[in-house]
């Protein structure tokens, strides 16, 4: 009787009940302790330090940044040495006058040309005196009655409107001479248009007072811009 009441009990836990269900914990029961999300935050943040450190670095490389006064680092260009030729291509209109300097106050002489801005070249001839015929108008009795040749060449690469061109004239005292029509002699201004590369030339004639006949400025301006030049000297 009692080997059947130890047999009976043999392989039962002691102290009864029923045994747990399931395996025992460990690495194979797949319930194996999650890490916090703490260190998953951590991993994150690392992960962003080291894409910003890759960053830095290619814009560096790159020279993105600038170097250390606020502007980014420039190569100096080149400079020019002793058998380079090479230059930069040159603005405005080329020189105006033949050889020769104007006189210290701006006057040039008779027979100059002057290229003004635009590109039209002026040259006016030097004075000459002569008789109005009894037809002309502007002439008055007893004054000196002179006459200048003007040539317009037109360096443009337009046509140009003659209208535009005025000339006018001065006497030894600065007053503004009468000009004198005279179909007789040729004086009449300069009229219609001008082609390119193409010169008009006209005779204009002005009245001078005697006492004021030693000297003559002649003025001519070309467009509404205020381009003048002006010739000047003695009458013959």
């Amino acid at each position: 009787m009692g080997d059947a009441n130890t047999s009976g009990s043999a392989g039962r836990p002691s102290g009864g009940g029923e045994p747990p269900s399931g395996p025992p914990p460990g690495p194979l029961s797949g319930s194996s302790a999650r890490p916090p999300r703490r260190r998953g935050w951590l991993l994150a943040l690392v992960g962003a330090v080291v894409l910003a450190v890759g960053v830095a670095g290619l814009l560096a490389g790159t020279g993105a940044f600038g170097d250390g006064d606020g502007e980014k680092t420039r190569t100096p260009a080149p400079s020019a040495t002793a058998g380079d030729t090479s230059t930069a291509p040159t603005t405005g209109p080329p020189a105006t006058s033949p050889p020769g300097e104007n006189s210290a106050d701006g006057l040039l002489p008779f027979g100059r040309a002057h290229r003004y801005e635009s590109g039209v070249e002026v040259t006016v001839s030097a004075p000459e005196r002569f008789s109005p015929a009894d037809s002309s108008a502007g002439h008055k009795a007893g004054n000196i009655a002179v006459k200048v040749e003007v040539t317009v060449r037109n360096e443009t690469g337009e046509r140009l409107e003659l209208v535009n061109v005025v000339v006018q004239a001065r006497d030894g005292d600065g007053r503004e001479a009468v000009q004198v029509f005279d179909g007789a002699e040729g004086l009449l201004p300069l009229s219609g248009g001008l082609l390119p590369d193409r010169q008009a030339v006209a005779v204009y004639g002005f009245d001078v007072p005697p006492g004021a006949a030693d000297l003559i400025e002649v003025e001519v301006s070309v467009g509404f811009t205020g381009d003048s030049a002006f010739w000047g000297g003695e009458l013959p």
